[in-house]
């Protein structure tokens, strides 16, 4: 796959669904709202106050790799929460405006993975660090290590590298190149926890890691997060009637030969690849499809 160099296009709003960088944004408030919401139920049941913030911090965050020894779940939990407000405000704000570029350019179902690995990928990296003499990486005491910094830096990451030349366009006169808003992004991340909590730093180093590793896969025509959805496809067919799958079939069928009436082979474009992509669009939907393919559909249109 070669590299996205597009002009800037009119930014659209996918549907839910088929908006990853939306339910992002929801699992991740989800999620927030649950953190605290369990923090002030149990001091209403009278538990004690460093009892809690005990309980909820060692099994959530991340701290030391003794801790992690014995809870391996927060190399994923700690990026599923967030100390308060403006943390996980200021995290989804950036988390939307890379995912939703980058959705637009290789498809919704690479986003979700892709943050994961970020996570995990930060953690292993963070947890490295700590290693490094001097200690500078190292907590002081009563903090934690939490938010999606890394699943946000993973993202920023492979959709700079996917599309170094990309802008984002608010209106039809005014566009912002996407690097500008990413050098910003780590700038404004380097300097809020430089002194204050540098181990943040090195879940961002992490998720520029995983982030750039994507990146190369996709340019190379892999597609690195796909296997997840295939497990769930592969679920959600076992557990679907049959009656259902044979329906939903017949309706792809129709749907297909109602798109094929629109679309016709060139000397370029060939009937079997317009029926590949005709396929791409009946099962996971127009936007799954990259610019360039939908350049090819273009061309090939009647």
């Amino acid at each position: 796959m070669n590299t996205i160099e597009k002009k800037p296009k009119q930014f659209t709003v996918p549907r839910y669904d088929e908006n990853a960088a939306l339910q992002l944004v929801a699992f991740t408030g989800v999620t927030y709202i649950a953190f605290h919401f369990t923090k002030v139920l149990l001091l209403a049941f009278g538990r004690e106050k460093q009892e809690v913030l005990s309980m909820m911090y060692d099994n959530i965050s991340l701290s030391t790799v003794e801790l992690f020894k014995a809870k391996i779940w927060t190399l994923l939990s700690y990026g599923l929460a967030h100390h308060g407000f403006w943390d996980w405000f200021s995290n989804v704000i950036w988390l939307y405006c890379f995912a939703a570029v980058l959705q637009n350019l290789i498809g919704h179902r690479q986003i979700i993975p892709l943050f994961f690995y970020g996570l995990l990928t930060g953690g292993f990296v963070y947890f490295l660090g700590l290693q490094l003499p001097g200690g500078y990486f190292q907590l002081r005491e009563g903090q934690h290590i939490m938010g999606a910094y890394a699943g946000v830096a993973a993202i920023a990451t492979t959709a700079i590298i996917v599309a170094p030349r990309y802008r984002m366009s608010l209106s039809e006169q005014f566009s912002i190149p996407l690097v500008w808003i990413t050098v910003i992004f780590f700038t404004m991340t380097i300097a809020a926890y430089f002194s204050s909590m540098p181990g943040i730093l090195l879940l961002s180093l992490g998720g520029v890691l995983a982030g750039a590793l994507f990146a190369l896969l996709i340019k190379k025509g892999y597609e690195p997060a796909l296997w997840i959805y295939k497990i769930f496809d592969q679920f959600q067919d076992k557990v679907t009637p049959k009656e259902n799958v044979a329906a939903q079939h017949k309706e792809a069928r129709k749907r297909k030969e109602v798109l094929q009436s629109f679309y016709s082979p060139t000397e370029e474009i060939t009937q079997d690849m317009i029926d590949d992509l005709l396929d791409k669009i009946n099962e996971k939907g127009y936007n799954s499809l990259t610019r360039d393919e939908k350049e090819l559909l273009k061309k090939a249109g009647n």
